[in-house]
């Protein structure tokens, strides 16, 4: 008995050969966060000499709790713009999936700089955003869905000699790298669970999350919702309805993430609440940044079909265009 216990725990750490959902993962995240600092390059005077937060006092408007121990920027204010251009240099490289662990870890060493340089121009994209970076630098996220995988099977050949060429010479390395892929893997799941978890039973400690108008107050709000939702005053039950369900979601997501039928169940749940958030509220980079680490729960097999339905409709859709275009 304990033996069969040792034996799935381990294959649940250490045996996850999970190269597909990482890429996906790595996709959405390194895009979400290109898309992000590029819309930051024009508004760098926040993070250099001319801040409106001192160098000095940069970690002091950090909640006590939360302050980090040491400065991650650095570099000097005079070179921020430079520094800054070239994280979206290494974040356009990772999107390409032409990085790796090393370059990926300094990709987030100087993406926790910029946030700890100016905490007040801080999202929730950006702190959700570079704590998976973080996770991602130690898998193996560079292997599918790549500018190389495209092109590898023009040279296959090739490839494929080298592979075994590099098999027989380190093999204790490629195992080891594997499992701490695995491992990673692992933990950015238990991470999205616990974001969820958190901040579901911290709403509980809100009167409006307790009496159902919690939502009402965020879309009936001009600064924050991007449509008018006046009208809907005179349908309280929709939004009472809408923040139970909301708090069940949240609170309930881990355990939920342990069976296959809820979980999809939730998961499309989530895809459903994140659009809202991201149309409705204009918050899509943060949706987006959530929604990343959803392909970590998902099945190989279901990944497959949906992507060979993609082809099919890509495939169909020039075949009726060149129909179109002959007649």
């Amino acid at each position: 008995m304990f033996l069969n216990v040792y034996k799935k725990i381990n294959h649940f750490l250490f045996e996850n050969k999970v190269q597909t959902q990482l890429g996906l993962t790595r996709l959405f995240l390194t895009g979400t966060l290109l898309f992000l600092a590029l819309s930051r390059q024009l508004n760098m005077d926040q993070y250099g000499l001319d801040a409106i937060i001192s160098r000095s006092e940069a970690l002091n408007i950090y909640p006590e709790f939360y302050r980090p121990a040491f400065q991650y920027f650095f570099w000097s204010d005079q070179w921020a713009s430079v520094i800054h251009f070239g994280l979206i240099i290494l974040l356009l490289i990772a999107f390409l999936g032409l990085s790796n662990r090393f370059l990926m870890l300094i990709t987030w060493v100087i993406a926790q700089g910029f946030i700890n340089r100016n905490y007040s121009m801080l999202f929730g994209a950006d702190l959700i955003g570079t704590l998976f970076l973080f996770y991602l630098s130690f898998t193996d996220c560079h292997t599918c869905f790549t500018v190389k995988s495209i092109f590898r099977k023009y040279f296959l050949k090739n490839h494929i000699e080298n592979k075994s060429n590099q098999k027989n010479k380190s093999i204790f390395l490629t195992e080891f790298k594997s499992e701490i892929s695995s491992v990673f893997f692992r933990l950015m799941q238990f991470q999205l669970a616990v974001i969820y978890a958190y901040t579901g039973f911290e709403k509980f400690k809100g009167s409006t999350w307790w009496d159902g108008t919690a939502l009402w107050t965020v879309f009936a709000n001009p600064q924050f919702s991007q449509f008018d939702f006046i009208y809907l005053r005179n349908f309280p039950l929709f939004f009472s309805i809408g923040t139970f369900i909301t708090l069940i979601f949240e609170v309930y997501f881990p355990a939920m993430m342990m069976f296959k039928p809820g979980r999809y169940i939730w998961l499309s749940l989530g895809l459903f609440f994140h659009l809202n958030i991201g149309i409705l509220l204009g918050l899509m980079p943060f949706s987006m940044v959530m929604l990343a680490p959803y392909f970590l729960f998902l099945d190989q097999s279901h990944i497959n079909l949906f992507s060979k339905y993609c082809l099919n409709m890509i495939h169909k859709i020039s075949k009726n265009k060149s129909i179109s275009e002959s007649v």
